[in-house]
Parts: structure tokens; sequence; C-alpha cells
């Protein structure tokens, strides 16, 4: 009976670090490294990405590929707690400066 509750609470822990934990990876040419982070919203995404956090250029918004904003919303939304349809570009700016 103990192993099961033992078991039941590490599992239960698992999901809740699973749920609210995140990380990102900087791709900068000296120093590339995971960023882990926790989630302002649950959710069973691990893995993001900030098109900021390279040596790239900065793009303006109307450059920003659908993909591209869609990984920016969820970034933001997630990391940063910005809740954005990424319509203008303060949005982005708002995202980018944090």
């Amino acid at each position: 009976m103990k192993k099961s509750a033992i078991l039941l609470g590490m599992a239960l822990a698992l999901t809740a670090l699973w749920l609210n934990v995140g990380f990102y990876e900087t791709y900068f040419a000296e120093d590339n490294r995971a960023v882990f982070f926790i989630k302002k919203y649950p959710t069973l995404q691990v893995r993001f990405e900030s098109i900021f956090l390279s040596d790239q250029d900065d793009k303006p918004l109307e450059r920003l590929s659908d993909e591209e904003r869609s990984v920016v919303i969820e970034y933001c939304k997630y990391r940063l707690g910005i809740e954005t349809e990424l319509k203008t570009q303060d949005e982005l700016d708002a995202c980018k400066e944090k």
C-alpha cells in the first residue's frame, strides 16, 4: 500500500513538473545553452523556441512567416504570460523586450 502511494505521488509530481516547466535553447555563436523556465500557463508542450535569442538580425512583423508567428505567440503566452494575436509591431516588440 505504501509503495503504491509513493508511486502515485511520484507520478503526480512528474505530471505537475511536465505541465509547468519548459525550456528553450539559445543560439548565440559563443554561448548555446538550454534555458529552463516555469510556464505561465500549464501545457503539454515542453520545448519552446524564441526567434529573438540568436545572432540573427530581428525580423519586423511583416517579414515573419505564419510558422514564425505561431512560435512567437506560443513563446509569449507560455514563457512571458503575454496573450497576443501578433497583429502589430508593438505586440512583437513587447514579446522581444522581456
